[in-house]
């Protein structure tokens, strides 16, 4: 018997799932996509050949959406499945070995695994972009267990242990910390901390660590005991990191992408921190991780001024290539005046969220975002090329072309000029 997931509506952890289900990933056993690559995916295992995963995938958004009871979702979606003939005891061939044998696809009880552990990443993520973007004011994390009977011994040791929440210790130690675990993460401020701290402890049990080894991989794995295997890992992190949730925003329908503007807050924290971070990097001239990032996405207005106009954007994400950030932060440097600020281009995805107005070139077709420059009296523009085809390098990567709104130049200009309207349509705001 699983343990009630209450049915609520949290923003967070919707904007998380539907994160994941931008990577719907059939799998035959879930050693296959294993950790931190489940936490960024939706994958079920014995679903590769089966039409299915978007059915499930649907009925686990529908209970965050609508806050229905994980049974009843199961109920309605239990004949579809059936109709497909994705239930009971079925002979299946592993892609992996070739061989086929007995395996248990769809039942009420798997159903309910599938969804528990689904909806806990999700809640898990959504409560770690909570804890990122309150960590100023809520700097603690408290392990806390439910403590009854069913809770397992080495979970009951860490209940009450507090610890900060950049403690690299949560890079292993974070709930969900197996299927059906019911443990949780509570963030606390320094007055909460000075309140319970003759219940909180500070010093983390010595782990006992366990060799496990991935038979579909080979590959090997100290885990701590008490943690089950696939779960050795802090999943709401993992589903929650802002560039790769933000990097599936190139290839999302636009208006989904226009979302993250709903939320300014996920575009200065964790967006705006990872961004932050990736520009200093870029700026001292090394090879950074990623040569092009998502720093924002075009609004709901700009997508529907364009469309007034006949255009419609294959892209709602606003990148940056590390090369444009170069080129801007010299011109910057060499213009005597009419750069844009480096201090104003590292908050790229903040000024982004809240420009005061956004332009359409009608020489170009360029989107000009305009925004206050700091103490100059002129405005600072962001020049984004609308479906600009790039080749971007993603991580571990090799180098792809892809079609994104494109930041190129950026600079400082009079208010005046951009009110010219022969020059520049307003799609939003003014000036």
């Amino acid at each position: 018997m699983t343990a009630t997931i209450q049915a609520i509506k949290p923003e967070d952890a919707i904007k998380a799932l539907k994160a994941r289900g931008q990577t719907l990933a059939p799998s035959f056993s879930w050693q296959d996509v294993y950790a931190e690559e489940h936490a960024r995916q939706f994958t079920v295992a014995k679903s590769a050949g089966f039409d299915i995963l978007t059915d499930l995938f649907d009925g686990v958004q529908t209970v965050l959406d609508e806050g229905i009871a994980v049974e009843k979702a199961i109920r309605t979606i239990t004949p579809i499945l059936q109709a497909k003939g994705w239930w009971g005891v079925q002979q299946v061939t592993d892609p992996l070995t070739g061989k086929t044998g007995p395996a248990q696809l769809g039942s009420p009880r798997r159903l309910q695994l599938i969804f528990d552990a689904n909806l806990r990443v999700s809640y898990a993520a959504g409560h770690w972009a909570a804890f990122e973007r309150n960590k100023a004011r809520r700097p603690w994390l408290r392990y806390v267990c439910v403590l009854d009977g069913r809770t397992r011994p080495e979970h009951r040791k860490r209940h009450n242990l507090c610890l900060p929440v950049d403690h690299p210790y949560w890079d292993t130690w974070a709930p969900p910390c197996g299927w059906n675990c019911r443990c949780t993460l509570q963030s606390l401020s320094d007055r909460d901390v000075d309140r319970m701290r003759g219940q909180l402890t500070f010093t983390p049990p010595d782990d006992d660590l366990v060799t496990f080894t991935n038979k579909r991989t080979g590959e090997v794995r100290m885990i701590p005991r008490g943690i089950d295997p696939g779960w050795d890992h802090n999943p709401g992190n993992a589903g929650y990191r802002a560039f790769d949730a933000a990097e599936k925003l190139i290839d999302a329908p636009p208006i989904l992408a226009a979302q993250v503007n709903k939320d300014p807050d996920w575009l200065v924290k964790p967006l705006g921190d990872d961004f932050a971070r990736w520009f200093d990097a870029a700026m001292a001239g090394g090879r950074v991780d990623r040569s092009i990032v998502v720093v924002g996405a075009l609004s709901e207005e700009v997508l529907a001024a364009l469309a007034r106009t006949g255009i419609a954007p294959g892209s709602g994400a606003i990148t940056l290539t590390q090369q444009t950030a170069l080129h801007m932060l010299r011109d910057s440097k060499a213009s005597a005046g009419r750069g844009v600020d480096a201090a104003v281009l590292r908050q790229l995805p903040a000024n982004l969220s809240r420009p005061r107005a956004v332009l359409r070139d009608r020489r170009d077709g360029a989107l000009l975002y305009v925004f206050d420059s700091g103490h100059d009296p002129r405005l600072a523009k962001i020049v984004v090329k609308v479906d600009f085809e790039t080749k971007a390098r993603p991580p571990g990567g090799k180098p792809q072309s892809i079609k994104t709104n494109s930041i190129r130049t950026a600079g400082l200009v009079d208010a005046v000029t951009l009110a010219d309207p022969s020059a520049y349509e307003v799609l939003s705001g003014k000036i």
